[in-house]
């Protein structure tokens, strides 16, 4: 439940340019939807069992990398922001 909600504002988050997109989960998420759909396989679906595992293999690498970029940006909340205040050079000042 927890991920469903961190998934929602990290899109927000990513749509709003407050986060930088993840383009290889992206890219592979696109991949599996795309072999997933294909009749070409590397196991045909014809075969019991066997026909679906290359098809969840995939699914379940897909999710777990983007379990890993939700960990990542929750990571990236949970960072203060740096509070740095910049007074200067103090040597060019007292030239």
């Amino acid at each position: 439940m927890r991920d469903i909600r961190t998934f929602f504002s990290f899109s927000w988050a990513v749509l709003r340019g407050k986060y930088p997109f993840p383009w290889k989960t992206f890219f592979l998420a696109l991949l599996c939807v795309v072999y997933m759909i294909s009749p070409v396989d590397f196991l045909p679906d014809v075969m019991p069992l066997l026909g679906i595992t290359d098809d969840a293999t995939f699914m379940l690498l897909v999710l777990a990398m983007l379990r890993q970029d939700l960990r990542k940006y929750r990571d990236f909340l949970n960072t203060p922001p740096d509070q740095v205040i910049d007074a200067g050079d103090f040597k060019q000042r007292k030239k």
